[in-house]
């Protein structure tokens, strides 16, 4: 009976130790991704190009044995049709800089460009000769950046090629030799632009492609497949095999997994999900449920075709689905759909997410909701909600662009205007004086001015550095979280500086030409900033566990006058609001809420710490009347706060809803409840009366 008991012992654990490695556990939900459609375009082609044009237009081009075919899908990819025999050369790559200019790069290094949505082409330059010493293709990537600037790579083994247009293809700048190998793809990350290649390094720019400078020297091997996760994830993948990921737009990596047979591709479905190809080997796809740590092999294509793979792939956004498209190397397409709400609940099970929240304190949110948007290319990592005449204006950080939305219409809120301005790269913080728009650029250390008296068309009036790179941080190690948030009070604008752990003070009396005035060293970060006439409250999340009272009677010699610091309950401090002589502060980190008197203004005393196991990641609060709303990004949910009794806080209601995945910005307008999503990059509109 003992040696029984130890065999059951020893199948136990052996059970236990196969349930640990990813590689044999077969969840049922891994079936919904072992599904393709599949369509053969050209019969024993490869499809190595394919691009999203908006819309559900997408284009795929082919190359050899049957070189230079142009196919197009007006239906997010579940039919396609000719489109143009363009060329005898390899399409290698394809983008789009709006619904009707496209851009067509072939193997030989020629631009064909269309400005009519394909009915016409023109071969725009041929920009180099092949001088890859392996035989590869003389170019292998094009893109449009934000700013309409076309960057085009080459393989040259003596040192990759960057060629630079900016007007539309009719002439280009050889950049020169950025690597000492050949480059492969770029992608767009955030606040810049990466490209990797041969020589196992990743390069970066942040100035529209005019300088690069090495981002990470990650292997010895050829880097090829790469892709950005948003909020400021980026993957890269080996030749070997190896897979990497920075967590901080580039600036470190770190090596977190190796798989069989060669890296191809990664595919972001969004919300942490990744689909991974490799061309050598078992040509096995694999998917991650979170961010790229662990994966599981979901096997070959539908196909059949021997030795095909899953050759390129790109994600289509549609409101309730995600679209994957890929081409593969034998000439077909493959194609699946994904629910959204259906990933996000999967995602949320396999990384077991507790919400925390009591579920008689959940509401549910769509009887409360008037009206949404939801826009995939706008509202990429919303940061915030300022409200001004009814239009709300969104610093968007992976978008480098400021979404103003119109809701005099609550019902139908629509995007007024897009704001891209180089000078606003990384936009992180706004604020509104008179009729003009304040933005902080935190990657260019900038605070640019326009006058947005007319919201569907703002006129830049003046732009202004603060301070400069700054140190690293001990929190992001990363010299770019520089400038974070700015708030406006009569002729003075305060804008703090993270890694300069400084807050500034600047004269905007004449909006086209604002000066700094003074500027002080916190000595605990510097982020969050709330002014009134006499004194300006900071908290510092990054390190910062402290909220901070600054004198500024005299703008000119601004001096801390009290400071409460607390390195557990105060840890990340990150939001600020005031409600008749009560200061709260929000705690990231600490998960806490501090209700703080103020009635002396220069010496905050504490009243009361407010926490619960469901506000998880609280980033953001607003007040009105008796009630604060704080947003909490890390179980994307917001909950309303009963702050009646500063010293006896109470939850009194919470909200959670896929529609406001990874919530980062809310404000209050009158009745209205404004929300933004990240991860849904939605905005929101909520009747709070609804939501007693």
């Amino acid at each position: 009976m003992k040696s029984i008991n130890i065999l059951f012992l020893i199948m136990l654990l052996s059970a236990a130790s196969q349930a640990n490695d990813t590689t044999k556990i077969r969840p049922a939900y891994l079936q919904e991704f072992e599904k393709w459609n599949l369509q053969e375009l050209v019969k024993g082609g490869r499809i190595d190009a394919i691009c999203d044009m908006g819309n559900g237009i997408v284009v795929c081009g082919t190359r050899h044995p049957t070189a230079g075919r142009l196919f197009i899908s007006r239906d997010y990819g579940i039919s396609w049709q000719p489109l143009a025999n363009l060329t005898e050369s390899a399409i290698t790559c394809i983008a789009s800089a709006n619904e009707k200019e496209w851009y067509v790069l072939t193997g030989n290094a020629e631009v064909f460009g269309t400005r009519d949505a394909g009915k016409t082409w023109t071969l725009l330059n041929t920009l180099t000769t092949n001088k890859n010493k392996e035989k590869y293709t003389a170019s292998y990537s094009i893109i449009v950046t934000y700013h309409g600037t076309i960057l085009v790579t080459d393989t040259d083994s003596e040192g990759g090629h960057i060629y630079r247009s900016v007007d539309k293809g009719k002439t280009w700048t050889d950049l020169g030799s950025v690597s000492g190998d050949a480059l492969y793809r770029f992608t767009k990350v955030g606040n810049g632009i990466i490209v990797n290649g041969w020589q196992g390094n990743v390069y970066k720019s942040i100035d529209d492609g005019q300088t690069w400078n090495i981002a990470g020297t990650l292997t010895s091997s050829d880097l090829f497949a790469t892709d950005y996760l948003g909020s400021h994830r980026i993957l890269q993948g080996d030749k070997e095999g190896n897979i990497f990921r920075s967590d901080n737009l580039g600036e470190e990596w770190q090596q977190i997994g190796k798989l069989p047979d060669a890296a191809d591709d990664f595919i972001d479905l969004g919300y942490g999900a990744v689909i991974y190809s490799t061309y050598t080997g078992k040509r096995a796809i694999h998917v991650s449920l979170n961010y790229g740590t662990d994966w599981f092999d979901i096997g070959g294509l539908p196909s059949g075709a021997e030795g095909d793979w899953l050759d390129h792939g790109i994600r289509l956004d549609q409101r309730d689905s995600i679209i994957v498209l890929a081409g593969t190397s034998k000439g077909h397409i493959i194609r699946k759909a994904i629910s959204r709400i259906w990933l996000y609940e999967t995602i949320n099970s396999y990384q077991k997410r507790e919400t925390g929240i009591d579920p008689e304190l959940l509401r549910p949110m769509k009887k409360a909701v008037v009206g949404s948007l939801v826009d995939f290319s706008e509202l990429m990592d919303p940061e915030d909600i300022v409200v001004h005449k009814n239009f709300a204006y969104i610093p968007c950080r992976d978008g480098n662009n400021i979404a103003i939305i119109d809701y005099k219409n609550p019902a139908n809120p629509v995007l007024a205007y897009s704001l891209r301005d180089p000078d606003i790269l990384d936009a992180f913080s706004v604020a509104i004086h008179q009729d003009h728009l304040y933005v902080v650029s935190m990657t260019n250390c900038s605070v640019s001015v326009y006058n947005i008296k007319n919201p569907y068309k703002p006129v830049k009036t003046g732009a202004i550095k603060v301070g400069g790179e700054g140190g690293y941080l001990t929190t992001y190690r990363s010299d770019y979280t520089r400038l974070r948030k700015i708030a406006v009070l009569g002729n003075y604008a305060y804008v703090t500086h993270s890694s300069e752990s400084k807050l500034y003070i600047l004269d905007i009396s004449d909006p086209a030409a604002p000066r700094i005035v003074s500027s002080l060293h916190t000595g605990d970060g510097a982020f969050a900033v709330l002014p009134t006439e006499q004194v300006v409250y900071l908290a510092g999340y990054g390190p910062g566990s402290s909220v901070i009272a600054v004198d500024v009677r005299d703008k000119t010699k601004p001096r801390i006058s009290s400071q409460i610091f607390d390195s557990t309950r105060l840890a990340g401090t990150c939001a600020l609001a005031i409600k008749d002589q009560v200061l709260y502060v929000v705690a990231y980190s600490a998960g806490n809420v501090l209700a703080a008197d103020i009635s002396d203004p220069f010496k905050p005393k504490e009243i009361s710490y407010f926490s619960y196991p469901g506000m998880k990641g609280p980033g953001r609060i607003s007040i009105k009347d008796n009630t604060a709303y704080v947003i909490n990004s890390s179980n994307d949910s917001m909950l309303a706060i009963d702050i009646s009794d500063p010293g006896a806080m109470k939850a009194r209601y919470f909200l959670q809803d896929p529609l406001i995945k990874k919530t980062y910005g809310i404000a209050l307008d009158g009745k209205l409840i404004l929300l933004a999503g990240r991860d849904a990059r939605s905005f929101v509109v909520l009747d709070g009366s609804l939501l007693k």
